[in-house]
Formats: C-alpha cells, sequence, structure tokens
C-alpha cells in the first residue's frame, strides 16, 4: 500500500494548494489504492516526523520498497514504476521532463517568494512589486510556450500535475487573469475527475477539528 503525509490545522486560504494534492492526483490518475496518513501541523516540525522528511513538510511518501519525499521525485518514481503519464517516445519524454522541472525549479519559487511577501505586513511595498514582476516574466513565457495546445507535451502527464498545481498559487494570488490560456489550461486539467476526487478527499482534512 502507498502512504504519503497530508496535514490539519492550517489555515483555509491553503486550500488546494498544499504540495500533498499532487500526489493524491496521480494515485487517482493511475487508480492506485493509497493510505493518506494525517498529521496535524505542528508535529511536521518535530521528531520523530523529520526523519521521514528532513525539512518538515509534506508529503513523505513510502510504498513496499522507498521511502522519498520531494513531489517532483515521487511523481516521477510513480510514472516511471507504473509505466503511465510518461510517454515512451525519448523526445515526448524529454520535454515532460522538462516542463515537470520548469514549474519546480523557474516557476514556483518566485510564486512561493511572492505568496509569503503577499501576506508579510513588514515586507516593503518596492519588494513586492519587484517579485510581482518576476512572476509576470515567467508567466509571460509560459502563456507564449504553451499558446493553444491543451499540454505542456502532447497528452496529459506529470509535468501538468506539477504545473496545475504550481499555477493554482498564481491564480490564488490574482496574477492569472491576463493570461486565459492559462487561466483555461489550469481549468481544463482541474475538471479533470481524478482531480476533483483528489481535491474533495484533500478538502476534508479543513474539517477535520484540533
Amino acid at each position: 500500500m502507498n502512504r504519503f503525509s497530508c496535514l490539519t490545522g492550517i489555515p483555509e486560504m491553503t486550500k488546494g494548494l498544499v504540495r500533498e494534492l499532487r500526489v493524491r492526483w496521480i494515485h487517482e490518475e493511475m487508480g492506485l489504492p493509497y493510505e493518506a496518513v494525517v498529521y496535524p501541523h505542528p508535529e511536521i516540525k518535530k521528531e520523530p516526523y523529520k526523519e521521514l522528511q528532513p525539512f518538515g513538510q509534506v508529503p513523505f511518501f513510502s510504498d513496499e520498497n522507498v521511502t522519498m519525499f520531494e513531489t517532483g521525485a515521487i511523481l516521477l518514481h510513480l510514472a516511471l514504476k507504473h509505466k503511465k503519464l510518461l510517454p515512451t517516445d525519448e523526445v515526448e519524454r524529454a520535454q515532460v521532463f522538462t516542463w515537470m522541472f520548469a514549474a519546480l525549479n523557474s516557476v514556483e519559487p518566485y510564486m512561493f517568494h511572492f505568496f509569503l511577501l503577499k501576506f508579510d505586513p513588514d515586507a516593503q511595498e518596492t519588494t513586492k512589486a519587484k517579485a510581482k514582476e518576476i512572476i509576470d516574466g515567467r508567466l509571460i513565457a509560459l502563456s507564449k510556450e504553451l499558446g493553444e495546445r491543451e499540454f505542456f507535451g502532447k497528452s496529459f502527464s506529470i509535468a501538468d500535475i506539477i504545473m496545475t498545481t504550481v499555477l493554482k498559487t498564481a491564480g490564488f494570488l490574482g496574477t492569472m487573469d491576463q493570461y486565459p490560456n492559462l487561466v483555461k489550461y489550469v481549468e481544463r486539467n482541474e475538471s479533470r475527475p481524478a482531480f476533483q476526487r483528489a481535491l474533495s478527499a484533500h478538502s476534508k482534512l479543513y474539517e477535520v477539528k484540533q
């Protein structure tokens, strides 16, 4: 049985933004059984949880063979193991790898930085404006590259799971409206039944009373 960690006791505004959602989503897409191991938020910053995830974040992941963390690594592991959501053609597969890592390395860190600044009462407006300028540059590039295509590849893949969840943060921050093709891209992927099942299960964590 595959297992991964998730959180309770976190703000309502984080619903749909926690990275554990990516791991739920790929399990739902592949039809894999799983157990979501629930931790109250303060517990992930302590031992013994940090033996599983040294940075005190979610998710960690384990199956019958491996224990690991980092959502990109987890999705790659599952795609390779089950031969799903990853093209067999070398050129197409390389594109999926490229866009998955672009989402994780060239887009997400800047989104998260702006997210922190947005809710920091001590952050200067000039710092926020610079962070927003960087995000806009990334979204312009993404919008141009996606064009009118459905996915960042020939078909839905692990790259789209990562990119969609990264762009959900952009939508939350109010930085997506001027890029209608990216808005439609996120909406299209969020309409997938597997995503809706994953989101429903994820949302129930916010109903748990501490």
